[in-house]
């Protein structure tokens, strides 16, 4: 491609994308937030930059109407209005000193207007554009623009004085009412794609209006972040150096934890959404990537107002780690209420966390002793489960959760002392009971497996020096008693593997015993008796088994039948009578 070619094609994406707006408010807002760091901050500066955001907004907003209403170049306005959400988040922000200097009735009247400014100006637009906006999604929105002006108000300690602590857990709760102002989004979700048809805008379904909303989502979590910068115990925003332009003291309550019950509800709304449209690939795709939540709840900083809280937190209602978890848990149980495709195995591997998170998890330091009930309860739902499918696989997984359950709750019980043996012969008797009554691919490698296990454990049973603790005649009932099972399984359920250790068990029996009796023999006699007897008897059974071959008592073995290539030998025939002799006489 010619570098002309190349220019071209730049110039008609940016002509197309046109990314000057965006270009522009970002500008705005840099020129604003540069101002506060240089200038000296009064009552005066504070109406001058609100103003000036106010004015630009108007402007932006004008705008939009016109190259909507006479220029339909609705790529451009798409822009402009997502722009303006940005902006009237600017125009509360700069609001906030403000409510650090006036009287209470002059900040009610500050907080309307703003509110005013931006709900009409909303209105304005919709209007003016020829956009049509269910209830169902305008409530809320209006909501969301009397919470960004209503908070700043609220948190103000001129306006409303409060203990710092009461302040605290006063910003804290801020992005927990904007989750609740987040399922009043419920009934416009459940409206679906019906609700906005014939909007006025060429988008459909989820693009409009989701796009706005995801928008005030993100306005949302840096609004919480400002309100803390602002009115948060930490002292004040902007901090002097000893040389060098002030800079802005990020040492603040705030934490990306706050925004988990956020990301919970969006969770909640996107699964909803994805279920009325029957969108498999992104149900599937939310059931995977939902704990991605667990990452907000890692702490962020060090500083002591951030740990600081960070322990209160943990201390009145669990620490951050933990109450993702449940979340997510409630997140996986509405999806299986939901009948979401295989949301029970999220379910499973969150409700696993709780083996290792407690209330006060703070991370890999602050980790609890395992503890059982996760470990059991999801052995019960898993295998529970598998019997319901006819799953070998899914209950041997349940087992083995189940199993490590039991592993962690023996040491509190009187059976401690045999933890690994009870947990072993548990697992390894349900591996054969799911191997001899499931019927799939699974279940034969069950069978195999618990069949090679019988001769190996007899092994270690008899040879073993901790078993050797235990009678022998004990050992050697437990080995007898797994022979007399192999026999019985083999017969009932023909199978050639407990055939094999069938005869390798009672192998291992028989040469035990004869070593046990060998042993004891010689206790009494003499090493070269007790050999010549063996040998005697050796002997006695070779002949007693040739004498009963030659009784056709057992089977003729192939060493003994001839070849079928084998020529049979040559018959001996006896001459014919004379015949000419007969009849001279």
């Amino acid at each position: 491609m010619s570098a002309s070619a190349s220019h071209r094609s730049v110039l008609r994406y940016i002509y197309n994308h046109n990314p000057f707006y965006v270009i522009s408010a970002v500008l705005m807002l840099f020129a604003v937030r540069s101002a506060y760091g240089t200038i000296e901050i009064g009552s005066i500066n504070c109406w001058i930059m609100m103003g000036v955001l106010a004015g630009y907004t108007l402007l932006l907003a004008g705008i939009g109407v016109l190259i909507v209403r006479w220029g339909k170049v609705w790529e451009d306005a798409r822009s402009i209005l997502l722009l303006l959400l940005l902006l009237f988040l600017g125009v509360s922000v700069s609001m906030d000193d403000l409510f650090s200097r006036v009287s209470q009735d002059q900040g009610l009247l500050l907080m309307c207007g703003g509110f005013l400014f931006s709900a009409l100006l909303s209105e304005a637009v919709l209007w003016g554009a020829g956009i049509r906006l269910g209830v169902r999604y305008r409530i809320p929105y209006h909501l969301f623009l009397a919470l960004f002006y209503a908070a700043p108000w609220w948190c103000s300690p001129e306006m409303h004085p409060r203990s710092p602590a009461e302040l605290e857990w006063t910003l804290f709760l801020f992005p927990v009412v904007a989750s609740v102002l987040f399922l009043c989004l419920w009934p416009a979700i459940r409206g679906g794609v019906s609700y906005v048809k014939s909007n006025g805008t060429p988008w459909g379904w989820p693009w409009f209006p989701w796009i706005a909303f995801g928008m005030i989502a993100a306005c949302v979590a840096f609004r919480s972040f400002i309100l803390c910068l602002t009115f948060g115990p930490a002292g004040p925003m902007w901090i002097k150096p000893i040389s060098g332009p002030r800079l802005i003291s990020f040492d603040t309550l705030w934490g990306f934890y706050f925004l988990i019950p956020l990301g919970f509800v969006l969770l909640v709304l996107l699964l909803e959404g994805a279920i009325l449209t029957r969108n498999k690939v992104f149900q599937a795709g939310l059931v995977r990537l939902a704990p991605l939540l667990l990452l907000l709840a890692m702490p962020m900083s060090g500083g002591p107002v951030h740990t600081g809280f960070l322990f209160k937190v943990t201390d009145a209602i669990g620490s951050p780690i933990w109450l993702a978890a449940w979340m997510l848990v409630g997140f996986y149980l509405w999806a299986v209420v939901r009948r979401v495709p295989d949301a029970i195995w999220g379910g499973v591997g969150v409700l696993a966390l709780f083996t290792i998170v407690g209330p006060q998890t703070l991370g890999t330091r602050t980790l609890i002793e395992p503890t059982p009930w996760p470990l059991l309860l999801d052995g019960a739902l898993m295998l529970g489960l598998g019997l319901r499918r006819r799953s070998s696989g899914i209950c041997t997984a349940g087992v083995i959760a189940a199993t490590l359950g039991i592993w962690y709750l023996i040491p509190d019980s009187i059976l401690a002392e045999y933890r690994f043996t009870a947990c072993f012969h548990l697992l390894w008797l349900s591996m054969l009971v799911l191997g001899l009554t499931m019927k799939d691919d699974f279940s034969r490698v069950l069978q195999c497996a618990s069949a090679l296990l019988i001769p190996l454990v007899s092994v270690v049973v008899i040879l073993n020096e901790r078993a050797a603790e235990i009678p022998l005649i004990w050992r050697l009932s437990y080995v007898g008693s797994w022979a007399v099972g192999c026999l019985l399984i083999a017969r009932l359920w023909s199978s050639r593997w407990f055939k094999f250790s069938f005869a390798a068990t009672v192998g291992i029996l028989l040469y035990t015993s004869a070593t046990f009796a060998f042993r004891l023999a010689i206790q009494y006699l003499s090493r070269e008796a007790v050999i010549a007897f063996i040998w005697s008897a050796a002997a006695l059974i070779l002949a007693f088994l040739i004498s009963a071959h030659k009784a056709r008592w057992l089977p003729e073995p192939a060493w003994l039948t001839f070849r079928k290539d084998t020529p049979p030998e040559p018959e001996i025939l006896s001459p014919p009578p004379d015949v000419t002799s007969g009849e001279e006489e």
